[in-house]
């Protein structure tokens, strides 16, 4: 099954708030939020509103071609290493 197809069916939206998914990097909501402002996350992150106050979001698309790019590299490394 495709990951985004996954993602979605478990956050039931296409855009989720960066403290929703932030265990994925194994980060705090702080620390995401801290990189986020300094585009130092591998996917980029928005605010719906011009407000400093406003979370920020993450768009399912972008964490599931992540996760997918993460995965075919590890799958990469494992085979060279069965070899």
């Amino acid at each position: 099954m495709k990951t985004i197809f996954m993602l979605l069916a478990q956050y039931e939206s296409p855009v989720v708030k960066l403290s929703d998914i932030c265990s994925f990097f194994g980060l705090s909501e702080n620390t995401a939020n801290e990189r986020a402002s300094l585009n130092r996350l591998p996917i980029p992150t928005f605010r719906l509103e011009k407000s400093q106050k406003a979370p920020r979001m993450v768009h399912l698309q972008d964490l599931a071609d992540f996760i997918d790019r993460q995965r075919k590299e590890a799958t990469k490394q494992w085979e060279r290493s069965q070899i």
